[in-house]
């Protein structure tokens, strides 16, 4: 008897427990069907829209100075570094000419000296010295106000005038490749900003100042280039560094703004579903600029205006349940 009972008593043990199971599992289903919300606020915040891209630092304009006769250089007058302006002396050459001149009037003086001649000695110091002065070592002069950014030579050097002394940069800047995609997104005094891989903490500000009308063909795509120039050139930049500029094609700082997916449209027309009273009722709103996460909110709401971002499930019953809780609230809205 006793056994039958205990029999019993574990059928309806289990009979509960089983019951139960199903039960909750039913209301969590029935839970997990309703549309999703999220309740976000309306605040001030920033809308960037950018197109990236990558390029070199190199001079806006690039001037070789040669040297102006064969011979050798006797003195420099520059370096690297230097700041110079047109017309300044960059070293002293002298030519093939003078070299051979003043070597025999020097072999001379030597050859004097060893005879211990005073006469002798006298009158080569004077051949010497009028060689010296009626063959004067030509001048190197610089072209364009700039920088020296490379300096080849050094006194005592044999060169021609092919030999590349000096190289002179007005001024650096950011040459980049856009893709014909976002080319035509670029305009001329556009703002963008430079960040070097050498100097990744040290943002710059720049400006469009050239955009090529010609394209060419990298890797099969087509670019454009574009030179972006710094406000101001910090003094780290160095020619051939490499260069991510990003071009602001919108900027509106301290706008109001919302998540994209809380703007919802209707008959053509925008509304937000906005709390008022723990009831969410729509409200027409007019928007601006989006980055694809956040828009800008011109009109229809105000800052703190808390905002229904309702997100729809999966399942095709969930969508249908939560486009009936939207159709509900949108009744009156016109």
């Amino acid at each position: 008897m006793k056994t039958m009972k205990k029999l019993w008593l574990g059928i309806i043990v289990v009979i509960v427990v089983v019951v139960g199971f199903f039960f909750l599992r039913n209301r969590i289903a029935a839970k997990s069907n309703q549309p999703q919300s999220t309740i976000v606020e309306v605040k001030r915040g920033n809308i960037e829209v950018k197109v990236l891209s990558t390029g070199t630092i190199q001079p806006y304009t690039r001037v070789e100075v040669r040297s102006p006769v064969n011979g050798r250089i006797d003195k420099i007058e520059a370096d690297e570094g230097d700041i110079v302006k047109n017309g300044d002396i960059l070293a002293w050459i002298s030519s093939e000419d003078r070299i051979a001149l003043l070597d025999a009037a020097r072999s001379a003086l030597e050859s004097a000296q060893k005879s211990k001649d005073e006469a002798s000695i006298k009158e080569a110091r004077t051949a010497y010295e009028i060689a010296d002065r009626a063959y004067k070592p030509v001048p190197l002069t610089n072209s364009i106000s700039g920088e020296v950014i490379n300096r080849s030579g050094e006194p005592g050097q044999n060169v021609t005038t092919q030999t590349v002394l000096f190289v002179i940069s007005d001024r650096l800047v950011a040459s980049v490749q856009v893709d014909e995609a976002d080319i035509g997104k670029i305009t001329l005094g556009q703002e963008a900003k430079i960040v070097l891989d050498a100097f990744p903490d040290e943002p710059v500000q720049a400006k469009v100042t050239k955009i090529s009308r010609e394209a060419i063909v990298v890797s099969d795509v087509v670019v454009y280039e574009v030179m972006v120039e710094p406000l101001k050139v910090p003094a780290r930049w160095a020619s051939g560094m490499t260069a991510n500029v990003e071009f602001f094609v919108v900027r509106k700082p301290n706008v109001l703004v919302l998540p994209s997916s809380a703007i919802k449209e209707r008959n053509d027309r925008k509304f937000a579903l906005v709390l008022t009273s723990d009831q969410a009722e729509p409200r027409k709103v007019e928007t601006g600029a989006t980055d694809g996460k956040m828009i800008e909110v011109i009109s229809g709401l105000q800052e703190g205006d808390q905002v229904m971002l309702t997100s729809d499930q999966n399942q095709t019953g969930q969508r249908d349940d939560a486009g009936r809780t939207m159709r509900r609230m949108m009744r009156g809205f016109r």
